[in-house]
């Protein structure tokens, strides 16, 4: 009779258990992300985007942007929270700086091929960090907002090259437009690394400490304070199965995780004189095409808008904004674009898609890409 009772308590604890994972995996949907790996192996012999010897470099980057449990692993947390935030971004800043040297030795120093290296060491890092730490919503919009700026810096070094190549010289403010196109990409890249070894940092102390250590720390911004509140939240709601409130208070956690960064992160960036001429230039278009051509502010949920243009999402800047340099006006942006994706993911085409996207982008198949001329 006792045994008969033991083995009853014992299933139920197994099922329990059995319950309490689907529910989370139901939430995360880590089963479909894995699906889709295999589905996407063809992609990896795939030598028609880029050479066999470019493929080898690239899978060289993704090896070290995919190194994401060194970050943490020998970081000692008996010391201050932000002292080991501190020391996590400095092991993600040493990651950034093997890239560069690896870029420089294969690329010969070649300024604009490395500024492309260190965007795909960004894409590639999200692509990692949203599969090892999915609660932390931040990095599913962040890939795509990233792979965006990768299709601006293109467009620029793709120009770049050809004024170069034809011999073309255009005075622009004092220097040429080929100069001002690669300082131009330059800056934003740099942009780029800050925002993804700060996010990416809080996002790894976020797991090892748990938010609700961290939510109060007076080191962190208000909104980084408020994204971790939120984010205390949005991982209890996991925890009961509430993927509807767990989707929902992740979203307006990275809300304003978003606003810490572009207020306090990306902010400097945009006050350099080479970035506000750029946002003049951005906003003159904007507003003669009515929104119709954008060169920052739309999201493309997918790899490739050229070649998935009537497959991917496309996160409209909202009406009304205009001005890039503006912190605020780029807050306003984010939150339209997570609010949107947030919607996106709760539909199982949209959910899909995402994943596949991420991947994709994660594992450099078919993204943007300049074919060197020179």
């Amino acid at each position: 009779m006792r045994i008969n009772i033991l083995f009853s308590l014992f299933l139920l604890l197994l099922t329990t258990q059995c319950k309490k994972e689907n529910v989370q995996e139901t939430c995360l949907n880590e089963n479909q992300s894995n699906e889709l790996l295999v589905q996407l192996q063809p992609f990896s012999n795939d030598s028609i985007q880029i050479s066999a010897a470019e493929r080898k470099f690239i899978n060289e980057i993704r090896t070290i942007a995919n190194d994401i449990d060194v970050l943490s692993n020998q970081v000692d947390t008996s010391i201050s929270i932000q002292q080991t935030y501190e020391q996590i971004r400095t092991n993600f800043l040493q990651h950034v700086n093997l890239v560069e040297q690896k870029a420089s030795a294969h690329y010969h120093g070649a300024s604009d091929k490395i500024v492309m290296a260190k965007n795909a060491f960004v894409l590639m890092s999200y692509d990692a960090l949203q599969r090892k730490y999915p609660e932390f919503m931040w990095t599913q919009l962040g890939i795509f907002a990233a792979n965006e700026v990768r299709y601006g810096l293109s467009l620029a070094l793709l120009l770049r090259q050809t004024l170069i190549k034809n011999n073309i010289i255009i005075p622009f403010n004092n220097e040429t437009v080929d100069a001002t196109l690669l300082a131009t990409a330059q800056v934003l890249i740099q942009g780029q690394i800050n925002v993804l070894t700060d996010i990416g940092s809080l996002g790894i102390l976020n797991r090892i400490l748990g938010a609700k250590n961290i939510k109060n720390e007076q080191w962190l911004t208000p909104e980084a304070r408020e994204g971790f509140r939120l984010q205390e939240l949005a991982e209890q709601a996991l925890k009961t199965g509430n993927c509807a409130s767990y989707m929902d208070l992740q979203t307006q956690a990275a809300i304003q995780f978003g606003a810490h960064e572009q207020v306090y992160i990306l902010q400097p960036m945009w006050n350099q004189p080479v970035m506000q001429t750029f946002a003049n230039l951005n906003q003159l278009v904007i507003q003669l095409t009515q929104h119709k051509l954008v060169f920052f502010g739309d999201i493309f949920v997918g790899t490739n808008k050229n070649l998935e243009s009537h497959k991917g999402y496309v996160i409209k800047i909202p009406k009304g904004i205009s001005d890039l340099s503006n912190a605020q006006q780029r807050v306003n942006v984010a939150i339209n674009g997570f609010n949107q994706l947030n919607e996106l993911r709760k539909t199982k085409a949209g959910s899909y898609w995402i994943d596949y996207s991420q991947i994709k982008i994660g594992y450099f198949y078919e993204v943007y890409n300049v074919v060197w001329t020179m």
